[in-house]
């Protein structure tokens, strides 16, 4: 750059309103003045020195009264400059609407190139500011953090569990780092009072819990340390939600008691609204995963003199000290969770501790709830829909380059008519500036569309989707993306635009584009191309990994089952046989139905809610070596026809009734957990028992499941005892029995039909039972997989849209470049070139675009793919099927794309051509 180049651009920016100008034009006018008054004073024979100090006597303070001035002159320029500038961008926005409304091709175009793209990138922007960006919904969000125990289990691998009583009370006495240390666990339990019977999700906590969350009562008041203590009497908050629903706001309930199926509660107070319980990774379910939504606030009623046992149900919540941070709470925690062994010895030891590598982990509460992958896949989708809406503002940025060339005549005779650079400048800044802004608002109102669907196949393993919705924010960020991009579009023409005398002497006939122009072009291509192939070969690798994942068997048959829950009434099944007795009626009735093959039941549902905790299991013969590691696998209690209804293969035999009633123990066990026991051995016979049994007692194992994945599909195959009905501990109390899930498998009719008829028999029953949660296991099998289909969806979606803007791109650029080369082409076919030879030339010229475009792609795939790592099965992020899969894709859509411009070359009159050259 030349040394008059920054001045040039100074001169064409140089706004009407500058500091230095006002005060140089005060200086000089003071100065003129001063002179003025020096010069009277000197002709009538005062010396010059006397006059100069007479005259700023005489005129006072020179400084305030330029600073006067300027303030002055200052407010008159604003306001002149405020109305000049309105009066200009009037003017120009009002030009540049009848130009592009003149223009309705290229108008048309980029506005629904632009609109696509903004509009898809904002939807996606959305979803991730109020998952990831947005704080959690407590005061002071950031002070929260979780406390969990993460700990390696045989055979399963890294889990995180929740902290155990004596843990809590330890680290609540003992911590530094917290103002305030709550814990809690969540269930459902049917309420009777206030109406029909229904359930109720509870929320089950340590008194600080409320002053952690800064929870204020609407109503009454809170729980309280008094309430909290194991004799205290039986009382309830309820939730602002709940209180609204089931009792009308009506204040008067407040004294009351609240009939469940644990007993009567009484009402002591109601929650102001919207307080739920955030649910770290491990704890949550597809139906708490952003946050619990309680109905019922119960106290814990823990003993801190205990019994305290190694069980960890409970999530730990806490509230930073001021100055804390969370690496230093995360080094207490851990100091303190080694102590474990010698302040509740009947609980921990030694020799679990580094067995299992318990510790102590601290977290973020976001963090924790959202866990590393939600983020991480909606950051990658977000980084998609910007490579898509690159390509967009590609292709867009082309269409400008080709109406700049085309406009080249009238920004020759504008300037040869005195128009400045800077009012062409404004000129095209506001064209661009209204298109895109346009486009911005056709992009919002895409947006909601488009997030309506998004939430509608949204799955439901991703946190806090309740609170998706379209925000000052993402008004925001539509607004600065099409702001951004008519900067540029509209600063493209700068410094390309001279008094060209020839533009004025061709009357419109077309000249010849630069190289570097030609190269730019091609350069837009070339890109579009190469992140066109980074979305392709991400959505190639996903829809592969879901091939993979459905292809793996799960050990069930999902077909034509009916799944729903049953919470029975603790106070009036209080036993297990009360229980069972309960479920073999229901069992029988359900059996009756027209088109029920078989009905059986379970505490859990594979592939749901499998997995979440597990439990040690001790072998009879050979016990276990010291320092030999003990599993801790999944367990359910099961009652007789679970393996008939999902018809799950069982070697050696399934429990009956008979086993209920004269207590066998039979249990039937996973091939997975054969082989970590008795490796190489039959374990049909064999004793196994669990941390709740009797030492002298043992299940024995009366069949083995071959294989069945009942955590998730993408885990390998699950260790898992499948407990019978009875219990190795007396007395009979009725415990997991209480909530089974139902499996009713069906014979020529729909699963979904029989929801009504399975109420009836239900509510014949007991009406104080509801049926819960209806749904089909295929439905459940879906779920299980919808966070990889959700991802491989919106990626199909953006590569698709991807490879469409980038046909469009190839397919504009070698058709401006064939109108440009008409000449050429005519001259040659008027020397005899071969038509074919000429269509040739035109379709590999695409073609070396679209080579070089995939080449340099291949490089940023090897970098992006990267980081789905995570996300996919069985498949390898640089898969090469893909891969070659998708730069073939590319290359056959940039020579289709080229096609119909080489044919139209091929058919070039050669004298139409070199007469119009």
């Amino acid at each position: 750059m030349n040394g008059r180049e920054p001045r040039r651009w100074r001169r064409m920016f140089r706004l009407p309103f500058s500091r230095a100008r006002i005060d140089a034009e005060l200086r000089d006018e003071f100065r003129f003045h001063l002179e003025e008054r020096v010069e009277e004073w000197v002709a009538t024979g005062m010396s010059r020195r006397e006059a100069e100090a007479m005259a700023r006597q005489r005129f006072g303070d020179f400084e305030a009264y330029r600073r006067l001035a300027r303030q002055i002159d200052e407010e008159t320029m604003r306001q002149r400059n405020r109305f000049e500038l309105f009066e200009t961008m009037t003017r120009e926005t009002r030009r540049a609407a009848r130009v592009l409304l003149r223009t309705p091709a290229f108008s048309v175009i980029a506005f629904a190139t632009l609109a696509l793209g903004i509009g898809a990138a904002t939807a996606i922007y959305t979803v991730l500011d109020a998952v990831v960006l947005r704080p959690l919904p407590y005061p002071a969000a950031g002070e929260l953090v979780s406390i969990l125990h993460p700990a390696t289990v045989p055979g399963s691998g890294e889990r995180k569990w929740g902290l155990s009583s004596g843990g809590y009370f330890f680290f609540r006495e003992n911590n530094q780092s917290f103002s305030d240390l709550g814990m809690y666990r969540t269930y459902s339990m049917t309420v009777t009072s206030g109406g029909e019977a229904e359930m109720a999700r509870v929320g089950q906590v340590t008194a600080p819990v409320f002053s952690v969350l800064r929870a204020r009562p609407a109503v009454g008041r809170l729980i309280t340390p008094e309430d909290d203590r194991p004799d205290s009497t039986a009382r309830v908050v309820l939730s602002y939600e709940y209180w609204q629903r089931r009792f009308g706001r009506d204040p008067s309930v407040v004294g009351t008691l609240l009939q469940t199926a644990g007993g009567a509660y009484e009402i002591i107070g109601v929650t102001q609204p919207g307080i739920t319980l955030p649910m770290p990774g491990p704890f949550a379910t597809s139906a708490n995963l952003a946050g619990f939504g309680v109905d019922l606030w119960l106290p814990l009623k823990l003993d801190p003199a205990g019994p305290h046992w190694n069980n960890h149900p409970h999530v730990g919540l806490a509230r930073l000290t001021p100055g804390a941070t969370v690496e230093a709470a995360q080094r207490e925690i851990l100091a303190l969770t080694q102590r474990l062994p010698e302040v509740v010895p009947n609980a921990y030891s030694a020799g679990f501790m580094d067995q299992y590598n318990f510790r102590g982990e601290v977290a973020p509460l976001k963090d924790a709830v959202l866990g590393p992958t939600i983020p991480r896949a909606l950051w990658m989708l977000f980084g998609a829909v910007l490579l898509v809406l690159a390509i967009a503002a590609a292709n867009v940025a082309n269409l400008f380059m080709v109406r700049m060339d085309s406009r080249r005549r009238e920004a020759a005779v504008r300037t040869a008519l005195g128009a400045s650079r800077s009012q062409l400048a404004a000129h095209y800044l506001a064209e661009s500036l209204l298109l895109c802004m346009a486009a911005a608002l056709a992009g919002v109102l895409l947006a909601r569309v488009g997030l309506t669907a998004l939430l509608a196949i949204a799955p439901t393993s991703i946190p806090r989707l309740a609170s998706v919705t379209m925000s000052w924010q993402s008004l925001v960020f539509a607004v600065g993306m099409a702001a951004v991009a008519g900067l540029v579009f509209g600063a493209m023409p700068l410094g390309r635009y001279r008094v060209d005398a020839r533009a004025l002497r061709e009357e419109g006939r077309g000249v010849t584009a630069s190289r570097a122009q030609r190269t730019v072009r091609s350069g837009l291509v070339v890109g579009q191309m190469a992140l066109a192939l980074v979305l392709l070969a991400a959505a190639g690798l996903m829809l592969r990994s879901f091939s993979q994942l459905r292809g793996v068997r799960p050990g069930i048959d999902t077909s034509d089952v009916l799944v729903f829950d049953l919470s029975l009434p603790f106070v009036e099944y209080d036993t297990r046989q009360a229980a069972w007795t309960f479920h073999r009626e229901v069992q029988r009735r359900l059996s009756a139905l027209p088109g029920v093959v078989s009905v059986g039941m379970s505490s859990g549902v594979p592939l749901e809610d499998y997995g979440t905790g597990c439990a040690v299991v001790w072998r009879e013969d050979p016990p276990f070596a010291r320092g030999e590691q003990v599993p801790c696998v999944a367990g359910a209690s099961t009652l007789p026809g679970f393996f008939e209804a999902l018809r799950i293969p069982v070697r050696g035999r399934v429990p009956t009734w008979d086993d209920v009633d004269g207590a066998s123990q039979a249990v039937v066990i996973t091939q997975a957990l054969a082989d970590r026991l008795w490796p190489g051995a039959d374990p049909i016979g064999r004793g196994i028992g669990n941390n709740g049994s009797d030492s002298r007692l043992w299940y024995r194992v009366a069949g083995v499941v071959p294989e069945i994945r009942a955590e998730a599909l993408d885990l390998p195959p699950t260790e898992a005892v499948f407990y019978p009905a009875t219990s190795l501990q007396p007395p009979q109390r009725s415990g997991a029995l209480n909530d089974q899930a139902y499996f009713v498998r069906t014979a020529g009719v729909a699963p979904e039909t029989l929801i009504p008829a399975v109420r009836r028999v239900v509510a014949g029953m007991n009406p104080r039972v509801p049926v819960i949660s209806p749904r089909s296991m295929e439905q459940v099998v879906e779920r299980s997989m919808s966070r990889t289909s959700f991802v491989m969806i919106l990626l199909g979606i953006a590569a698709s849209v991807a490879l469409l803007l980038s046909a469009v791109g190839t397919y504009g650029v070698i058709s401006y470049l064939v109108t440009q080369r008409r000449s050429e082409i005519g001259v040659r076919i008027a020397l005899g070139a071969p038509v074919t030879q000429v269509a040739r030339l035109v379709m590999l010229q695409s073609v070396r675009l679209a080579v070089l475009g995939v080449a340099i792609g291949l490089f940023g795939a090897y970098s992006a793919n990267r980081l789905l790592q995570s996300l996919l099965f069985n498949v390898s992020p640089m898969d090469p099927v893909v891969l070659s899969a998708v730069a073939a894709a590319l290359l056959l859509i940039a020579a289709i794309a080229s096609f119909a411009p080489a044919r139209r070359a091929a058919r070039t009159d050669p004298v139409e051509a070199l007469r119009s050259s």
